[in-house]
């Protein structure tokens, strides 16, 4: 007898429940994809800690499979900008190996960034025009003792880089999930209180726009 037809249990295919966790990143080798012509990349991790997942992950290690691309707007391309902003000028995916690494799942869910748009051949017209559907994707959000450019940065920077381009709400909760924001009892408090971000406001570091959105000013 074949599998019963049910709309119960029904589940989202990741290939993993994960969905922000910190970890060593320990390699990445291909294969060849199967069913087309193409090469997959296995992003190997030692978890560090599970911060978010759709159910109990009690396993030490985890791997991310994607496509390798070039192109800017798949899955690929998406994981690779992030990792990029956090590498110094000139290094590659390499100098990643043997770090912790903190990756989010770009769903829209409890907190997390939004889907990226990616181009999909049999996508509804009607719905995207061009073609590119919101696509949930894997992203880096923080690379060990590193931010943008590659400079080491402590827990304020850190909630300020968080900061740029949210509200409120969304960035209290990547700040409350950042493993180096935790580590500083203080910053948390005044993020918990308001205080952080009355500060980043009254002494012209952010404004917030008519959204309530928080904007870095440049320097």
């Amino acid at each position: 007898m074949g599998n019963a037809v049910s709309v119960r249990n029904l589940v989202d295919f990741t290939g993993t429940p994960l969905r922000r966790f910190t970890g060593v990143l320990e390699g990445f080798p291909t294969e060849p994809a199967t069913g087309y012509d193409g090469t997959r990349v296995n992003l190997n991790f030692t978890i560090g800690e599970v911060i978010q997942s759709t159910e109990p992950y009690e396993l030490p290690t985890a791997v991310l499979n994607m496509g390798l691309s070039n192109k800017k707007k798949s899955k690929w391309g998406y994981f690779g900008e992030s990792l990029a902003k956090l590498l110094p000028e000139g290094a590659d995916i390499d100098f990643a190996v043997g770090k912790t690494v903190g990756m989010v799942f770009c769903d829209g869910q409890e907190g997390r960034p939004a889907p990226r748009p990616i181009w999909q051949r049999d996508a509804d017209r009607s719905e995207y025009p061009n073609g590119e559907v919101p696509t949930p994707v894997w992203e880096v959000y923080e690379l060990e003792g590193a931010a943008a450019g590659g400079k080491a940065t402590g827990a304020t920077e850190q909630a300020k880089i968080l900061l740029d381009g949210k509200a409120d709400s969304d960035f209290n909760k990547e700040a409350y999930a950042d493993s180096t924001i935790r580590k500083d009892v203080e910053l948390q408090r005044s993020i918990t209180d308001g205080s952080f971000l009355k500060a980043m406001t009254d002494t012209g570091e952010f404004t917030k726009d008519e959204n309530g959105i928080y904007h870095r000013v440049a320097k």
